[in-house]
């Protein structure tokens, strides 16, 4: 298949490939609110980010062969799920730690939609397409 992508796949592309950042960046404002809130240090916090990074980038190790084996479809959703579930549990953790861990876990799920929309656009377009919608997908992150 090699036809031209609809300006809402494109946006679909452009959602997935935005998940992460945006649930850095996002949250980023809200360091000396969420350090007073769990009553920690500006360390502890700064972790929060770090434990996502690794997050993702363990994640990408995992999604591409997952992926490949059971399917496109059940890994970004399972991974959506798992982003949904970490977000929520984020947004009530009692403390630091539960916290920290809830970022590894949302971090692992957002890596998901990374991955997998890459896949797809390598997966469904080929030659001067593909290279067309990484083109104007990659900008925006």
């Amino acid at each position: 298949m090699n036809q031209q992508p609809s300006k809402m796949t494109l946006i679909w592309f452009a959602c997935l490939s935005m998940l992460g950042f945006l649930a850095t960046d996002m949250y980023l404002p809200a360091f000396e609110t969420i350090r007073v809130a769990f009553g920690t240090t500006q360390s502890l916090i700064g972790l929060t980010l770090s434990v996502f990074l690794l997050g993702m980038a363990l994640g990408q190790l995992v999604y591409g062969p997952l992926s490949d084996r059971i399917g496109r479809k059940k890994v970004l959703l399972g991974g959506m799920a798992l982003f949904s579930v970490a977000t929520l549990l984020c947004s009530i953790a009692p403390n630091i730690e539960t916290f920290l861990i809830a970022r590894f876990v949302q971090a692992l799920g957002a890596c998901s939609a990374t991955v997998i929309w890459q896949a797809v656009v390598v997966d469904r377009y080929h030659g001067k397409t593909s290279e067309r919608i990484f083109a104007t997908i990659m900008p925006l992150v």
